[in-house]
């Protein structure tokens, strides 16, 4: 599965390990990603970050974290997006590495993480989290300029237009 994962996605996973880059990880969601977190958003919540990766053996990885919820999903997997109280959340990290950023945290005594995401929406969606769970500090932090926090808040907000709905859908 991983040699498929490797074909498909070679050249993404190639700039990703020669120049330390994942390419995508700064794009706005695809239709694909609305598709599978639409359904999944609880009602009356609001995206106030998200973050593109890749998840250790299982390819590209997307989070979003609305004011009450974090929502977990592989895109292409047949899997629902996980939907996870922010209550739950504990020992969140965000780390600087090789591959871009690593985004870390344990919930409900289980860890899981991204990593290649960019320094932009790694930094806003961190930022939010650290209002709601208590957030390590940042190893060796990104030294965003103007352009880059645009960017990121334009991204956001796009997902945002995208995903907030004032649908009747409820989850636990």
């Amino acid at each position: 599965m991983a040699w498929l994962d490797f074909l498909k996605h070679g050249n993404e996973l190639s700039e990703l390990l020669i120049e330390g880059n994942n390419p995508y990880s700064d794009s706005l969601l695809q239709a694909a990603d609305v598709a599978a977190l639409k359904p999944q958003m609880p009602a009356g919540e609001r995206v106030v970050a998200y973050a593109l990766g890749r998840v250790v053996l299982a390819g590209r990885g997307l989070w979003v974290l609305t004011d009450r919820h974090l929502l977990v999903t592989q895109p292409g997997s047949q899997q629902p997006a996980q939907v996870l109280p922010l209550a739950q959340l504990s020992n969140a990290e965000c780390v600087r590495g090789k591959y871009g950023y690593t985004l870390r945290v344990t919930a409900s005594g289980k860890s899981m993480s991204i990593y290649g995401a960019s320094a932009a929406l790694a930094a806003a969606f961190y930022r939010e989290l650290g209002a709601s769970v208590s957030c390590a500090p940042v190893f060796k932090p990104a030294h965003l300029d103007a352009d880059d926090v645009a960017q990121a808040a334009f991204h956001i907000a796009h997902a945002a237009a995208l995903l907030n709905s004032h649908h009747t859908h409820a989850t636990a």
